[in-house]
């Protein structure tokens, strides 16, 4: 009887739809875009407030 069983659970298992293989964008891609869009809000907002990361002609002005 518990063969019967294990092979109803296998075959209910590759019915249902797989969701945890294949999750869509990777962690890492998402993780490098919000970093990416992080610095570039920075340098806006630096740039909108006269402010910047000085550079080497910085302090000549």
């Amino acid at each position: 009887m518990s063969e019967s069983f294990e092979q109803l659970a296998t075959e209910e298992d590759m019915n249902k739809p797989d969701y945890g293989s294949n999750p869509g964008t990777p962690r890492w891609v998402k993780v490098s875009g919000v970093i990416s869009l992080l610095l570039v809000l920075l340098f806006v907002i630096l740039h909108l407030t006269g402010n910047s990361f000085g550079g080497l002609g910085h302090h000549m002005h």
